[in-house]
């Protein structure tokens, strides 16, 4: 499959965005350099944020490595962008500091993407690394009202995900997209900055027709929020907040938005009082007050993208009500004890997808 004569381009383009955390991205490129994808079809793009030499990837950097080197901190947004531009390979993985990958993952992406040109991104099981026994996710998922979920998240992996299936998005500490599909998107939305810029680029990818695809034999091991730290972080709650409006005003169709409108009403109803029980409250109204100083920007994205998507709206909407028939059965297939409230909610109001 990988002609080693062919070496100026490579396959993949692996961009990992590091903010002060040389330790995290020193570690992870160890688990690349294991790859059984062959080592000149890779290449290794290092984006330091807020670049500072005692807090970079120390010289001489790893084979197949370099690095690029930012004044300030452009989030996981503009990093990755950034590599993307500096680059020309077929495919981008797009790839956080904190994952261990096990040597057949980005090969067994590769091939899946080689083989179905219909689909624009690939993503593998994610098990925890700190309870590797324990899924971290396995693809993502949304409900039609736009609340995203990593499937399996925090359940024991006893290989009930073990089957590929297609999924509306990838997690972005792990997800690897067809170059011309990321940039047919015009790539990640800098606007987010960080949190569900993911999916808002699965669904503009989703919007142009193209798929996304969870395999299982493609394994790595996330320790999740090692920057920040606390998932629970306010900046976490204040950037959700604001991305999940930013989702459903520029990726959702109109008619599509006000069909759904109940939904979406309900779930963030939800969000607010899941801000208020975590002591949020400063972060949502953070996160509310920028999104409603962003929304003009953000129908204007609206009105560009309908310009040129390719699917009808009951064909998005289709999409949507897989995935959220797919968060309806994870939901139910976990024991009656650790299933989410909220979840079992917003089910007893809206049934079965």
């Amino acid at each position: 499959m990988y002609n080693r004569q062919q070496s100026r381009v490579k396959t993949v383009t692996i961009a990992i965005p590091s903010l002060h955390r040389p330790d995290l991205t020193s570690r992870c490129i160890e688990f690349i350099q294991k790859q059984t994808l062959p080592a000149e079809a890779w290449e290794i793009i290092v984006i330091e944020n807020e670049a500072r030499p005692d807090k970079m990837l120390p010289d001489p950097l790893p084979p197949n490595t370099r690095r690029i080197e930012l004044p300030d901190n452009e989030g996981t947004t503009g990093s990755i962008n950034r590599a993307v531009e500096a680059t020309n390979s077929r495919y981008v993985l797009l790839l956080n500091n904190d994952i261990e990958l096990q040597p057949g993952y980005i090969e067994t992406l590769v091939r899946a993407l080689d083989a179905d040109t219909k689909l624009g991104f690939a993503t593998g099981k994610l098990l925890r690394a700190t309870q590797r026994t324990h899924l971290d996710g396995a693809g993502d998922a949304m409900l039609m009202a736009g609340g995203a979920y990593r499937l399996g998240n925090v359940d024991q992996d006893t290989g009930q995900f073990d089957l590929a299936m297609p999924v509306i998005a990838g997690c972005g500490a792990a997800v690897l997209y067809r170059r011309e599909v990321f940039v047919a998107c015009g790539g990640l939305d800098a606007e987010f900055f960080a949190y569900l810029d993911d999916l808002d680029l699965a669904l503009r990818a989703q919007l142009l027709g193209f798929s996304g695809m969870y395999l299982p034999n493609a394994v790595a091991y996330h320790i999740g929020s090692a920057t920040l730290g606390d998932k629970l972080h306010p900046r976490v709650i204040e950037y959700l907040t604001r991305n999940q409006i930013y989702v459903l005003l520029k990726d959702y169709p109109r008619t599509v938005f006000f069909r759904l409108l109940p939904r979406i009403v309900v779930y963030q109803s939800m969000w607010l009082f899941f801000a208020l029980r975590n002591g949020g409250l400063g972060a949502y109204l953070r996160g509310l007050m920028s999104a409603l100083r962003g929304q003009r920007r953000m129908r204007t994205k609206h009105r560009d993208l309908m310009a040129t998507r390719r699917i009808s709206d009951a064909e998005f909407l289709t999409r949507l009500r897989d995935s959220e028939r797919q968060v309806y059965e994870w939901q139910l297939s976990r024991p009656r004890q650790v299933r989410s409230a909220g979840l079992n909610f917003y089910f007893r109001i809206f049934g079965r997808p």
